[in-house]
């Protein structure tokens, strides 16, 4: 009966474990996913910006968000902090920054039974005051 126990509580630090690892790794995940989309949401039209200011006239340039993208996950380091990142997807419209990156899972215990990737979507908006 004692030998059961212990095996039952083994497996209970086994599996609470990994899923906190789990858990962990998806937030750091969403937390980049996010910074990206935002750094791309930062390529705003210079051209419209300089003809009509800070308003809803000025959108983003969808040539240069994937470039914004890219660029700050190479500043942040995202590929040494995050092991087999991949970007996904980049899309952008005029307003808004979709940013969808994935990795594999990485457990303490289980890594070896389970072969799962992680994705993580951020999305960013460019919004002035006054606009929706």
């Amino acid at each position: 009966m004692g030998a059961g126990l212990v095996t039952a509580c083994l497996l209970a630090v086994v599996v609470l474990a990994d899923a906190s690892s789990a858990f962990l790794q998806r937030r750091q995940l969403m937390a980049l996913a996010d910074a990206a989309a935002i750094a791309g949401a930062q390529a705003i039209d210079v051209d419209a910006y300089y003809a009509e200011g800070a308003s809803a006239a000025t959108g983003l340039d969808g040539r240069r968000v994937p470039g914004r993208v890219r660029d700050h996950l190479a500043r942040s380091h995202a590929a040494s902090t995050v092991p087999g990142l991949s970007v996904e997807r980049i899309a952008s419209d005029r307003r808004q920054v979709l940013v969808a990156l994935s990795a594999p899972l990485r457990l303490p215990f289980l890594s070896e039974a389970v072969d799962v990737r992680v994705v993580a979507e951020g999305r960013a908006k460019l919004a002035y005051r006054g606009s929706d």
